[in-house]
């Protein structure tokens, strides 16, 4: 181990029995139980409402979680002498889930839903305080990203030499720019703009980056870690980054999609606005702009070949994933 973590360690009550690299940080099994430290570079006002949100979700048994340790002076942040700040967590034994099991997945959709039925009210924030903590509207994300996708077009046509990434983008981006324009109207129609005011008024509060890499299972128990992004905001995004995760990976299998989607439902339905609003988050190329984004805020002298690789990729699922959101979200 480090002599920055070494360091830090001596700020907490525990005896370490084993340490190890893992997950960017260093992974300890203590007489405690297994605990991972890390340099922490979240938001030292939003910690503690990150930990309270993380104690009601542990007190209603929904799922395990990576609730920081206090260290001997009851600070959650600890700095040594080298001034980097630590957050030390409890750490659950498992496994990832897995983004090709059925089961996996299943019971990761299960999970979810519970966390959103708990995940609502638990902060009482108001005023400067609830807005800092509250996310942002998608419609105005929509808009961003289609500004974007625009601009990038036009760079691309007025440079003389061009790259496969660029020769691609540019031959398909009147028809992705039009899908996004497309989006955008059917986010208004859906009555998104009601379901985002309500979230805000009932602070219904979203994990933020619930992806396979955050779900960790075992046989007794689900756990569900990294909430630093966690937010004020219509929890269907969730729903939405983790359902066009998998589905990228597993090719748009709409079979796959209706069991994920049952599972949820099982513990929490969704609304008809729900469902529709999911849809048209799923139907905007959210690929193509992040594509489009780390290219233009890049050194474009070199483009990564994969770029074009997985604007290819897309392009070829575009058909299932059109033909998933019709049969099994209903979006013609």
């Amino acid at each position: 181990m480090n002599e920055k973590a070494l360091q830090i360690l001596e700020q907490y009550d525990i005896r370490l029995l084993r340490s190890f690299g893992g997950r960017g940080a260093v992974m300890l099994e203590t007489e405690q139980g297994l605990k991972i430290l890390k340099e922490f570079a979240g938001s030292r006002t939003k910690l503690p409402f990150e930990q309270l949100l993380l104690a009601r979700l542990e007190e209603r048994q929904v799922c395990r979680v990576d609730r920081a340790v206090a260290n001997l002076e009851g600070a959650l942040v600890s700095v040594g002498d080298y001034e980097t700040p630590y957050l030390l967590k409890n750490w659950p034994s498992g496994k990832e889930c897995d983004p090709r099991s059925e089961e996996d997945l299943v019971r990761s959709m299960r999970v979810l839903a519970r966390i959103h039925q708990e995940a609502r009210g638990v902060w009482q924030a108001s005023g400067e305080e609830k807005r800092r903590l509250t996310g942002a509207n998608r419609r105005t994300e929509f808009e961003k990203h289609n500004r974007e996708l625009k601009r990038v077009r036009n760079f691309i046509r007025e440079k003389h030499r061009k790259g496969d990434f660029e020769r691609l983008y540019l031959k398909y981006a009147d028809g992705l720019m039009e899908e996004g324009r497309l989006a955008l109207n059917r986010l208004e129609e859906s009555g998104y703009g009601d379901l985002y005011e309500a979230a805000c008024c009932k602070e219904h509060i979203c994990h933020g980056e619930y992806i396979h890499h955050n779900i960790i299972l075992s046989r007794q128990e689900t756990a569900v870690v990294n909430f630093q992004r966690c937010e004020i905001n219509v929890q269907v995004n969730d729903i939405c980054l983790f359902l066009r995760k998998i589905m990228e990976k597993q090719n748009w299998n709409e079979t796959l999609a209706g069991k994920m989607l049952g599972a949820y439902e099982q513990e929490r339905p969704l609304s008809k606005e729900e469902r529709f609003c999911l849809a048209v988050c799923l139907y905007y190329p959210e690929k193509v702009w992040k594509l489009a984004h780390h290219y233009y805020h890049t050194n474009k002298a070199w483009i990564p070949e994969k770029s074009a690789e997985k604007l290819e990729v897309f392009l070829e699922q575009e058909d299932r994933r059109k033909k998933m959101l019709r049969n099994t979200l209903g979006l013609h």
